[in-house]
């Protein structure tokens, strides 16, 4: 099944001055949640849907408080987990405190694995 896009409008960012251009979106996605993967994942293995939703909730559970212990979550072939900050900048490196984080965020890399597959998604409008 194709991934389906629509033509949307973008500003030229700080410079209202920028003639609007068109990008190519993401849109009529569905959302596949826990209890579909988890039968996705028993078809496919020796586990029940119970067992891999279990296992599923508790990944959900780890993967917070291992980023909040100051970890990377590398789980090959998925990706890596880690996290970054929004920070406020200063002029002087003494200036720079706890205080300067103003959001914390979860980043997202995929493996290699999964890049090379996504090359060949086919897109069509939707």
């Amino acid at each position: 099944m194709p991934v389906l896009y629509k033509i949307t409008p973008v500003k030229g960012g700080l410079n209202p001055e920028k003639k609007t251009r068109y990008i190519a979106f993401p849109c009529k996605r569905q959302k596949a949640d826990v209890r579909m993967i988890a039968r996705m994942i028993a078809e496919r293995s020796s586990l029940s849907s119970g067992d891999a939703l279990s296992a599923l909730n508790s990944l959900a559970e780890i993967v917070p408080n291992l980023l909040a212990e100051n970890y990377t979550v590398h789980l090959p072939p998925l990706g890596i987990f880690s996290l970054s900050f929004g920070s406020d900048s200063y002029e002087n490196e003494e200036d720079v405190n706890f205080r300067s984080v103003k959001k914390v965020k979860m980043q997202f890399r995929a493996d290699k694995d999964i890049t090379r597959k996504l090359k060949n998604v086919e897109v069509r409008k939707g």
